[in-house]
């Protein structure tokens, strides 16, 4: 792998109440603001799929649990990149994000049985937040922005 080459940071989100976007695109603007080497895409999860996965070297997931399960529109993301992504053996660092009316834990049980099937990395403890984003989630998901962004360019991940 060649060193000099610019780190690139995929963030793709599902929202329909904009919760997951909001958070989002505050981790966008962290990775942006803490490491100026990293490209950053950020993409709906309806417009994601396996060339932007091919393209990352890293990956944030913002996701809401639906009903107690990860919402479709994120769902379908994974399986339409799965295969794909699984015949190239792309291991990629990640965080994940779930937004949540429930307590989270069977999209986050969910989510783990997804990862370990792509054989990512979780390289950050998951944030779960629930009902509308406080102060605290935003900052989590600007912490997790940053993390991604400078453990990518300086060779962490």
């Amino acid at each position: 792998m060649d060193d000099n080459k610019p780190k690139h940071l995929l963030i793709v989100y599902h929202s329909q109440s904009g919760r997951n976007e909001r958070l989002a695109y505050a981790a966008r603007a962290a990775a942006l603001a803490a490491e100026s080497e990293v490209d950053v895409r950020l993409l709906r999860a309806a417009e994601a799929g396996t060339r932007d996965v091919i393209w990352c070297d890293g990956l944030l997931l913002f996701m809401p649990e639906n009903f107690g399960a990860i919402a479709g529109g994120m769902k379908d993301f994974f399986d339409r990149s799965y295969y794909p992504v699984l015949a190239r053996e792309l291991i990629r660092p990640y965080g994940v994000c779930i937004c949540t009316g429930n307590d989270g834990s069977n999209a986050l049980r969910q989510w783990e049985r997804i990862a370990k099937g792509f054989g990512w990395r979780m390289v950050a403890d998951p944030v779960v937040c629930f009902g509308d984003p406080s102060a605290e989630a935003f900052r989590h998901a600007e912490d997790l922005g940053a993390a991604l962004a400078v453990g990518l360019v300086l060779g962490v991940f």
